[in-house]
């Protein structure tokens, strides 16, 4: 039994050190930025409190089941038989280590992309149009006119920020209950295997 057949340790230690800078990043840079609420924050801090428990658990697991096989080869028990388990054991923590790099970088849709492209040329527009009246002395109806519809537009790249940062966000707790959820069987695999192991 090697380290990395208990890969999920150090996946669990990455999550806590890693996730609470993942929340406050982002899912657009744009200039209007919406912070995390206290509401948000608590729920996953909630989730994290929760997986950084499994993970202390894994931890205490997979340390007994080492040195369980250590007894079992030092008592000349044969260990065919486990093989599969062992190799199942490191699986699941290859699965997860990946899992964790693509969490760790929440990126926009190709769709989330055009639509935020397509306002921020409206906003630069815009801006162009207003500069170019003022430099020409434009009635100041034809001005305000610009403004009213840049104002508008601001509004409609406000509300896709927001959106696509409820989508990342959701996206984000969905992977982070499958991985919570992945650790528990985890955690029942090593104490199914370290029960079997101590009836040899």
């Amino acid at each position: 039994m090697t380290r990395r057949s208990f890969g999920l340790i150090s996946v669990i230690l990455v999550l806590v050190i890693g996730f609470g800078a993942l929340i406050a990043v982002p899912a657009v840079r744009a200039d209007t930025s919406a912070p995390v609420t206290a509401t948000d924050k608590a729920v996953t801090d909630a989730k994290l409190a929760a997986l950084k428990s499994l993970g202390q658990q894994v931890r205490e697991a997979a340390k007994a089941v080492q040195e369980q096989i250590k007894a079992a080869k030092a008592a000349g028990k044969n260990l065919t038989t486990f093989r599969a388990d062992i190799a199942k054991a490191f699986k699941g923590g290859r699965h997860l280590r990946i899992d964790v790099k693509r969490m760790r970088k929440p990126q926009l849709t190709e769709a989330e992309r055009i639509q935020l492209k397509a306002v921020e040329t409206s906003i630069r527009d815009l801006k162009k149009q207003i500069k170019a009246k003022i430099d020409a002395k434009a009635p100041q109806t034809e001005i305000d006119g610009l403004k009213g519809q840049l104002k508008d537009v601001i509004a409609a790249r406000e509300a896709l920020v927001k959106a696509f940062r409820e989508r990342a966000r959701a996206q984000f707790l969905a992977r982070l209950d499958n991985l919570i959820a992945d650790a528990n069987k985890e955690l029942t695999f090593l104490n199914d295997l370290l029960v079997r192991l101590r009836l040899l």
